[in-house]
């Protein structure tokens, strides 16, 4: 009986399955037409037989190989298991490659080499840490004919770091091998959308070879369906791939972001406002997104998160909608604020999700296409509601009343908010499509008298008022014009000269008085409360000039009937909403502010039974402490202590610039003076604190205890088990496929490599690396 064969070539139709992971996955880019070098697959039948101790299997191998290797060209054999190269584990470096291999003898050496790899220690540890039964291992083996490499390198289709869309291209000259192993920092291009974020310094590949390697990785990233890492060579005249695999232990940590909340909720955000606004207004995005997703089990609290007193929103969240919707999950990105300029934006590709959603879609769209209408209704019933809630006189009132009373007002702006919320949006809208459709025109959007005639607006603007009040403060007579910077509102009260000025200034706080120096933040003073502030912004009020060029009016479009048809549609709505957003942001901002009342009055009670030093105080305290303390629950410190640590952190980090991008969920370092910082390349994420264990080859090894930050120059597959061990690693040397790094992220602790200076920090330091900034700061 003929021996079943051994070895096929990649570029049949079809291979077997025992081919293993490598060789399948380097198939399908001879199967897509891809540049690959001429390669076969001896499968893993032999490597059985091997293990038998098969005596027959060199002749067998012998005669196959015969028929396919050239004497005068080298080989490269690599190992292709069965475990290898998954997303679970990749086993980068653990077992052994030839290079340069040539004749049949050669060959076969090279291939009894990789499978004795397979019994090496540092094998069994490997397959000890990621529990994969020894026995389950099979190997074959790739026989690739060898590329002679001006330079050698990789592609990353996402950062495997943060998950972020970005295409990283990194190139040693010579052999890839001194990627993972070889102490060799490569060279770096970073692009994302076709925006350079990184590059070398010297042009060591030309641009367009560059291009086209990121080009193409693309394209088979989209063919097969997932991000990969592709390995290729460059010979001066061509490149080839030469492996690909699914990027593995690519980054799944939540990702925090500031670009909107920084406009729709500035500033540094005390506990007890970020415990009733997130929950307030988060939950009518998650209402009006399950409008059009259906129930997505997301939570509002799930939507934000406070660092350092500042909010971000949860990005995986809301890629957790657009991706659902059949938006692709760069969307998320732009609204991160990640688009660099320039770049070009990505497509939407509806999915067959899309198409499941199309109900709830029509559905929603019907719904807001007739929200005018229901707005106006809404807001006319609210309002008597917000503006009847009492505020002035809550002393009468218990705690438990008091967090009654909030119950009730909570229940009542979540109406107002999801109003407040959805008008401006939909104002946004029909601004945009009008736009669209003025710029066909040749009419500016910015230059085009959409508010044209439309008075009722001044009502809603404080400006108008305080010019107003400006002209009768000029009109008041000179002698109090001569005491005007020592008199306050209450001693202009009592001047009967004055009276006139005083009842226009009683009532302009009556209409504009709830406003502040943050609509967002009820603990600022409202300019009811103060009004000699107030006076001093009537005192000191400018008219602004009305600018002299004159707005395109309506009338003035010289359209067509059908395209005015059209256009009116959108100016009719885009005023109708305008109009719209300013009663809904009056009315929102009255009632929101109202919370600070209920608030203070609990604070007063808090400060006669000794629980705080001021009614303020409440504000650095979260709603659920306040209910704790109401029902006479102990907090785990007491409040005066807590709202001393909060005020002392809002002091300390006023000044502190944070990062637009935070991944996962622990708060970031920040520099300060007492700390020395470094910055490498974030090779794996997370953020640790320990103490530095220097180690530069083996004799160092026994220095290492359980949570050292392992610092090395570069580090070789045989330092594999101190990875176990260490709470974190730095390496003055290596890239994204270094051993350091790949090892780093399956065992996911963090890592920086490509530190200039790291081998020069001491044993014993005390240092946080920050694999997602990729810094390593150093403190005293």
């Amino acid at each position: 009986m003929p021996s079943k064969r051994l070895i096929y070539s990649l570029d049949q139709g079809r291979i077997p399955a025992t081919s293993g992971n490598k060789a399948l996955n380097l198939h399908r880019l001879v199967k897509q037409k891809r540049r690959v070098p001429k390669t076969y697959v001896c499968s893993w039948d032999a490597y059985r037989r091997y293990q038998a101790n098969d005596h027959s299997l060199i002749d067998d191998l012998k005669r196959e190989l015969e028929g396919i290797i050239k004497p005068a060209e080298a080989y490269a054999i690599r190992s292709s298991a069965n475990i290898e190269d998954s997303l679970e584990s990749s086993f980068a470096g653990q077992f052994k490659t030839a290079l340069n291999i040539t004749g049949v003898d050669g060959v076969i050496q090279a291939v009894w080499s990789v499978w004795s790899s397979t019994q090496a220690p540092n094998v069994f540890s490997y397959l000890a840490r990621h529990s994969i039964d020894p026995e389950s291992l099979q190997m074959a083996i790739l026989i690739q004919e060898m590329v002679v490499p001006n330079y050698s390198g990789v592609v990353l289709t996402k950062n495997p770091v943060t998950g972020y869309d970005e295409v990283i291209v990194e190139a040693v000259q010579g052999y890839g091998d001194k990627l993972v192993q070889g102490g060799v920092t490569p060279f770096r291009w970073v692009n994302k959308w076709g925006y350079w974020l990184e590059e070398p310094a010297e042009e060591i590949l030309a641009r367009e070879l560059v291009d086209t390697l990121i080009s193409e990785a693309k394209s088979i990233s989209e063919t097969m369906g997932y991000p990969v890492d592709l390995e290729w060579v460059y010979d001066g005249q061509e490149f080839y791939w030469v492996q690909v695999r699914e990027i593995s232990a690519l980054n799944q940590e939540t990702i925090y972001s500031n670009h909107l909340s920084r406009e729709l909720i500035p500033g540094m955000v005390k506990p007890l406002i970020f415990s009733i606004n997130i929950p307030l207004v988060n939950a009518v995005w998650v209402n009006w997104l399950s409008e059009i997703t259906g129930d997505l089990g997301i939570k509002p609290e799930d939507l934000a998160k406070s660092f350092y007193y500042r909010v971000y929103f949860n990005m995986g969240v809301l890629e957790k909608i657009f991706t659902g919707l059949g938006f692709p999950a760069e969307s998320v990105e732009m609204l991160m604020g990640m688009l660099p300029s320039g770049s070009a934006r990505p497509t939407f590709k509806p999915t067959l999700k899309t198409f499941t959603r199309l109900p709830w879609l029509l559905a929603f769209f019907f719904d807001k296409w007739r929200f005018g209408p229901k707005m106006k209704r809404a807001l006319k019933r609210l309002e008597p509601k917000i503006l009847k809630t009492n505020y002035r006189d809550l002393t009468p009132l218990s705690k438990q009343d008091l967090i009654s009373a909030i119950d009730n007002h909570f229940r009542l702006m979540q109406e107002t908010a999801y109003y407040n919320v959805l008008g401006p949006l939909l104002m946004g809208m029909y601004n945009s499509t009008l736009k669209s459709l003025l710029a066909r025109e040749g009419v500016e959007f910015n230059n085009f008298g959409l508010i044209e005639g439309m008075t009722e607006l001044l009502v809603y603007d404080p400006s108008n008022r305080l010019a107003n009040l400006h002209q009768l403060y000029q009109s008041l007579p000179d002698e109090i014009w001569d005491k005007i910077d020592l008199i306050s509102y209450d001693g202009l009260k009592s001047m009967p000269e004055a009276q006139r000025f005083i009842t226009e200034f009683d009532r302009f706080l009556d209409e504009f008085g709830h406003l502040s120096d943050s609509g967002n933040d009820f603990s600022y003073a409202p300019w009811r409360e103060t009004p000699d502030l107030v006076l001093d912004l009537v005192t000191s009020y400018q008219t602004v000039p009305e600018p002299e060029d004159q707005k395109v009016s309506y009338s003035d479009l010289n359209v067509s009937w059908i395209q005015r048809q059209l256009l009116g549609l959108f100016y009719r709505r885009a005023r109708e909403f305008r109009l719209l957003r300013e009663e809904v942001s009056r009315l929102y901002t009255y009632g929101y502010g109202l919370f600070r009342y209920h608030y203070l009055a609990l604070g007063k009670i808090f400060v006669d039974e000794g629980i705080l030093k001021s009614d303020e105080d409440i504000f650095y305290l979260s709603d659920e402490e306040i209910r704790l303390l109401v029902k006479g629950e102990a907090l785990p410190q007491p409040a005066i202590r807590i709202v001393a640590q909060h005020k002392t952190n809002i002091e300390k980090y006023a000044d502190v610039i944070l990062p637009k991008i935070i991944v996962g969920d622990e708060i970031p370092l920040m520099d300060s003076s007492s700390t020395k910082v470094l910055v490498g390349v974030a090779s794996s994420g997370g953020v640790y604190k320990g103490r530095v264990c220097k180690v530069s080859g083996l004799q160092d090894m026994r220095k290492v205890n359980s949570g050292d930050v392992l610092v090395v120059p570069y580090s070789d597959v045989s330092w594999t088990p101190l990875f176990q061990k260490v709470g974190a690693v730095i390496a003055e040397s290596g890239g994204l496929l270094s051993h350091s790094s790949i090892i780093a992220r399956e065992l996911n602790i963090p890592a920086v490599v490509n530190l200039n200076g790291a081998t020069l920090i001491k044993d014993d330091t005390i240092v946080t690396v920050d694999g997602h900034q990729g810094k390593v700061f150093i403190h005293d």
